[in-house]
């Protein structure tokens, strides 16, 4: 018997300690309905519209203006927004003071979604906060704009609340969730094609002349048609009436995948465009705009993917101005810690501006000497006679004297020849004339300032100084032009009998008993010397023939 006392009692005290927090529950639940707070408006709207607790006549009691059945209407109408948009309501981050103000306006605002829904705000009224009139009106607008083409109505007849369930979704969910997949997969094979088909055809003559168009257009048509599927998943997603948070998850997603669609499409442009201004490029006389053209390329990805990190960063709800201010000092810090990266950054700037050399430039310095190859943000790289790669910081070569051979208007032929001793002097006089004419009748070499004298009676050999300028743009030229002037002027010694001197000692003696005199070697006289002139430089002439009028110089 006290057993079965002490049970009746036990269960007693549970009865009690229920009907105490039913109690307590009721009367919290009524402290709410009193909405003196943006969280007690908030909470009666969406709590009475729960499965559990659906009472949309309380719901619509956070609302102002019209009538119960057009506020009931604004009420469910929201919580779709809500729910299709993924925009999960956080209760315990929402304001609970009775004169909350808004720091912007300063006035008892409160809007719980200002990024995706800045028009839906509350405001506190007689005493009670609710739904701002405003708001209300724009609801139904709004909920069309997110179950466009009649999709709300299909909304109305498929949000059951009741029903069997799996994994928290009805059957209809599951059916819509299937015919979305495969209305994706059908909707991007069918725009890909329909793309690549316009792009190609309205690109244009000049375009199709870059190399590999046809790669450029497929890979942009693919962008395009990822970017259209996101968008038209992220429009039906919303039917389907998933729970919040699951909705939320998706529409984030399907968000932040948007967004790199759209820097991905961005760099697949740009690819496209600088490969046409590389063909521009390659057709005009400067090498500047091919220097520059790298980097412009560099510094546009630079900022395409910075802006769709960014974007990326505030749609995961991350305070993207204070990041940004941040970085600001932090990037004053980081200057001041990594000066030869400013250095070199600045010193690449100077090379644009200044633009001492260009690509394919032979450039001569203290410790290198080559042909640029490519000016990036931090050095420049340069090729060796040996095909090796030198990288010079651009902080160094901006403040290293650099000899930039690459823009000679003409390069310099100077040598020196030395003959014998026994050369006579008509002859002298007759082999300094010739190379004056050599070097006058070369088609390749400067008109102007042929330097060609008798200039020293050297320890062994008379000296004749020979300089002039050769029209040579590249080094292979150089040496070509210098050959055939060389090959000219052994050619017209040997055709009067010069010789050429060499490092050596000779004794002479007059006479010696037994000995056969020696008969010295037949000179030419000024009637044969005439004569040579004459058959050899009109053989030498044929070799070159001139054009009629003047030539333009080409730039080295």
């Amino acid at each position: 018997m006290r057993e079965k006392h002490h049970v009746r009692a036990f269960f007693y005290f549970l009865l009690l300690c229920t009907s105490l927090c039913q109690i307590s529950y009721g009367q919290s639940n009524q402290e709410k309905l009193a909405r003196t707070t943006p969280h007690d408006a908030i909470w009666v709207h969406l709590y009475y519209l729960q499965p559990d607790n659906y009472l949309p006549a309380r719901s619509a009691e956070a609302f102002m203006g019209g009538d119960s059945s057009v506020r009931e209407d604004w009420a469910i109408k929201l919580k779709q927004i809500f729910d299709g948009e993924g925009l999960y309501v956080h209760m315990n981050q929402l304001p609970q003071e009775e004169n909350y103000v808004d720091s912007i306006t300063k006035k008892q605002y409160y809007t719980p979604f200002p990024s995706f829904l800045p028009e839906i705000y509350l405001e506190k009224s007689a005493g009670k906060w609710h739904y701002s009139l405003e708001a209300s009106e724009v609801i139904d607008e709004l909920h069309k704009r997110i179950y466009p083409m009649g999709t709300d109505q299909l909304v109305s007849l498929f949000s059951d609340r009741s029903g069997k369930k799996f994994l928290g979704l009805s059957g209809w969910q599951y059916l819509g969730i299937f015919i979305l997949l495969a209305f994706g997969a059908l909707f991007y094979l069918l725009i890909s094609i329909t793309l690549r088909f316009v792009i190609r055809k309205s690109s244009g003559i000049k375009l199709s002349s870059i190399e590999d168009f046809r790669t450029h257009v497929r890979k942009i048509a693919s962008v395009i048609s990822i970017w259209l599927l996101l968008w038209a998943v992220k429009l039906f997603v919303p039917l389907l009436q998933l729970p919040v948070k699951v909705s939320a998850f998706i529409q984030t997603s399907l968000r932040i995948l948007i967004t790199l669609s759209l820097m991905w499409l961005a760099l697949r442009v740009l690819n496209l465009l600088m490969a046409y201004m590389e063909g521009v490029t390659a057709k005009t006389e400067s090498r500047m705009d091919e220097q520059l053209s790298p980097l412009l390329k560099q510094i546009l990805k630079i900022i395409i993917i910075g802006i769709g990190l960014l974007q990326v960063l505030n749609l995961l709800n991350f305070n993207v101005t204070a990041l940004i201010a941040g970085v600001s000092i932090g990037g004053l810090a980081l200057a001041l810690a990594a000066q030869d990266t400013v250095k070199n950054f600045l010193g690449s700037f100077m090379i644009f501006t200044d633009r001492p050399f260009q690509i394919g430039d032979w450039v001569e310095g203290n410790d290198f000497a080559g042909t640029v190859v490519q000016v990036g943000f931090r050095s420049t790289r340069i090729r060796t006679p040996d095909t090796s790669i030198i990288t010079v910081p651009n902080g160094s070569m901006a403040n290293v004297n650099v000899t930039n051979k690459g823009v000679r208007q003409y390069r310099l032929f100077q040598t020196k020849a030395g003959i014998t001793y026994d050369t006579p002097p008509d002859t002298i006089e007759k082999f300094v004339a010739g190379i004056k004419e050599i070097l006058s009748q070369h088609p390749e070499v400067a008109d102007e300032d042929i330097y060609v004298y008798f200039t020293e009676m050297a320890d062994f050999s008379l000296n004749i100084f020979i300089r002039a300028y050769m029209v040579a743009p590249t080094y292979v030229d150089e040496l070509r032009i210098k050959e055939s002037i060389q090959l000219a002027i052994l050619r017209w010694a040997e055709a009067i009998h010069v010789r050429f001197a060499f490092p050596s000692s000779t004794i002479h003696i007059e006479d010696l008993p037994g000995q056969l005199s020696l008969t010295p070697k037949q000179k030419l006289d000024q009637k044969a010397l005439d004569e040579v002139w004459q058959s050899y430089f009109q053989k030498y002439r044929s070799q070159f023939p001139l054009p009629t009028g003047s030539a333009d110089v080409p730039e080295a």
